[in-house]
């Protein structure tokens, strides 16, 4: 009979722990899951987020644009065009070239509003996007004015 020693006890139980692998509980990989699930939850809020302010600043940008072809209009006419002209007449003027080859239409694929004189630029004249609600005189208008 072999007698075991002190050693040999310690290789046979490490060559058990060794066999016993030992994998992720149900409870682990949902962890993770609802984690992995948190993240991406969190980043899509960000991202949508960011998207809606890029659409309003490029509703901005485009109305100050068409607020300087007005103003070209205004020199080459004597006057800026009435609401009942609308933007049109940037595109089709009554005389000479037109400033605009095509009217831009916001970035939620609405046509801009154009009054003059404006509410938010009584001395002047608005030029409105009715912002990604589509409806026109609340607070997600964007245009040529200071917010």
């Amino acid at each position: 009979m072999k007698v075991l020693t002190m050693l040999d006890v310690e290789r046979m139980a490490g060559a058990r722990r060794a066999k016993r692998v030992r994998g992720m509980s149900l409870l682990e990989i949902m962890v993770v899951i609802t984690l992995i699930g948190l993240v991406t939850a969190a980043i899509g809020v960000a991202v949508i987020g960011q998207l809606n302010k890029g659409q309003a600043d490029t509703a901005r940008n485009q109305s100050y644009e068409i607020a300087k072809a007005l103003d070209i209009y205004k020199l080459q006419n004597g006057s800026y065009p009435s609401t009942g002209q609308g933007l049109g007449v940037l595109k089709d003027p009554p005389k000479g070239k037109g400033i605009m080859d095509e009217i831009p239409k916001d970035p939620w694929g609405q046509d801009y509003i154009y009054t003059n004189p404006g509410q938010k630029n009584p001395k002047k004249f608005d030029i409105r996007s009715k912002g990604n609600d589509g409806v026109e005189g609340n607070e997600d208008d964007v245009g040529n004015w200071s917010e």
